[in-house]
């Protein structure tokens, strides 16, 4: 099924910071979401309105908290996962004191320490949270020193196809699978094929019951490893696929586990789920509610052990404590590297808002490409998130008025 949207974009100049604007070109640009060979439901990002008043209603809470992740609407994306939550248990004064004894470290340095000795290193994400793509991108220069050398991803689409495209286009593009289209998660792969990883899937099809997807998620890794046998394999996976040892439901051991299971291997497993911030203290781990860190850090004992790492028989090796969205419109975590914040106008265009706005690389196919940056304005200005790169800027509403222009960077 192709789902588009094709309308006539007039090029608008912006006024904005740190780029400098484009001449107003007099062609005209047909804007479209091409999905040709996937039948998406609806188009791939939506407006919050129609999330809130059919999403949420027709598909649930954790659909609604993806759909509002891939227009960068934290506040929205934590409400809705947050939808059904409770309180948590409060800690007794002797777990208080007990946690005392932990001291904060920078995770990024800590890990890299780690994984020179590990041929895998597994790092989870909650699909909804766009901040965990974010760390396992900061860890891709790192890594890459070490001589890691591909990257496996459970979102990502296990086809020759897929993996042709991205090297023919150089760029993911919104069929390479189905939480890659968040902007972040597409910024993770950008950078990894950049940097030289290659990049695969191996996610289970066709399987029974969660056991059975487990098992096959490991065999496919396993048989990947077979390839290229003593390269270095980072995996980033969904949640609880990452946990060692015995779990005690009827997976019975998750990918990871399975993992060592069929190969032997002894991977590095990173948990950014447990520690991380929701839409209110009150439903967060108490234990994470005792932190306030300005970065992804662990907390380390006198002996050398990593807080928060176990459940009962199984474990991850480190448990990660993200920092809370200082910011909740364009969060704190976003801004790293090269990465800053831009403010545009667009005060000369005449259409009404809300409006979407996408930023899209310069040279990579506007309809095509995950998008950079997105984000839902109620007036005419947004602050977006940038590098250096020059960017194409399609701005649209809900009744399919849409401008386009170009920012090019000061040189």
């Amino acid at each position: 099924m192709k789902n588009i949207l094709c309308f006539i974009l007039p090029f608008l100049i912006l006024r904005c910071n740190t780029l400098q604007e484009e001449e107003t070109p007099k062609e005209f640009l047909k804007f479209e979401f091409n999905l040709e060979g996937f039948d998406w439901d609806g188009d791939p990002y939506k407006f919050s309105s129609f999330i809130t008043d059919s999403v949420l209603h027709s598909q649930g809470s954790q659909r609604a908290a993806w759909d509002f992740s891939y227009i960068g609407n934290i506040e929205y994306m934590h409400k809705a996962w947050d939808n059904q939550s409770s309180s948590t248990k409060e800690l007794s004064q002797e777990q208080k004191d007990s946690f005392a004894l932990f001291e904060r470290k920078d995770a990024l340095p800590y890990i890299l320490e780690k994984s020179k000795d590990h041929p895998v290193v597994i790092i989870n994400e909650g699909h909804h949270m766009p901040q965990h793509r974010v760390f396992t991108t900061q860890l891709l220069e790192g890594l890459k020193k070490q001589g890691f050398k591909h990257l496996g991803l459970e979102a990502y689409f296990n086809s020759p196809k897929t993996d042709s495209i991205l090297q023919v286009n150089g760029y993911p593009t919104l069929t390479s699978g189905f939480y890659t289209k968040e902007p972040q998660f597409g910024n993770l792969i950008r950078v990894a094929h950049q940097m030289g990883f290659k990049i695969f899937g191996y996610e289970s099809q066709g399987h029974e019951d969660g056991k059975s997807r487990e098992i096959n998620q490991a065999k496919n890794i396993q048989k990947y490893i077979e390839k290229y046998p003593n390269e270095k394999i980072l995996i980033h996976c969904g949640f609880d696929h990452g946990y060692e040892g015995e779990l005690s439901n009827k997976w019975e051991k998750a990918m990871a586990g399975r993992l060592t299971e069929f190969t032997d291997i002894d991977p590095l497993t990173i948990n950014q789920v447990i520690y991380s911030e929701r839409s209110n203290r009150g439903f967060e781990n108490p234990y994470y509610q005792l932190t306030d860190v300005n970065t992804p850090s662990v907390f380390m004992n006198n002996h050398g052990d990593i807080f928060g790492k176990y459940r009962p028989g199984a474990w991850f090796d480190i448990a990660i404590f993200h920092p809370r969205s200082k910011k909740i419109n364009r969060p704190n975590w976003m801004t790293y590297g090269n990465r800053k914040e831009v403010d545009i106008s667009f005060e000369e265009a005449d259409m009404k808002c809300p409006c979407l706005v996408f930023a899209y690389k310069k040279g990579e196919e506007i309809g095509v490409a995950v998008p950079y940056d997105i984000q839902e304005v109620k007036e005419k200005k947004v602050i977006l998130v940038l590098d250096d790169s020059d960017f194409e800027i399609v701005i649209w509403n809900p009744i399919g008025e849409a401008v386009k222009t170009e920012l090019k960077h000061k040189k």
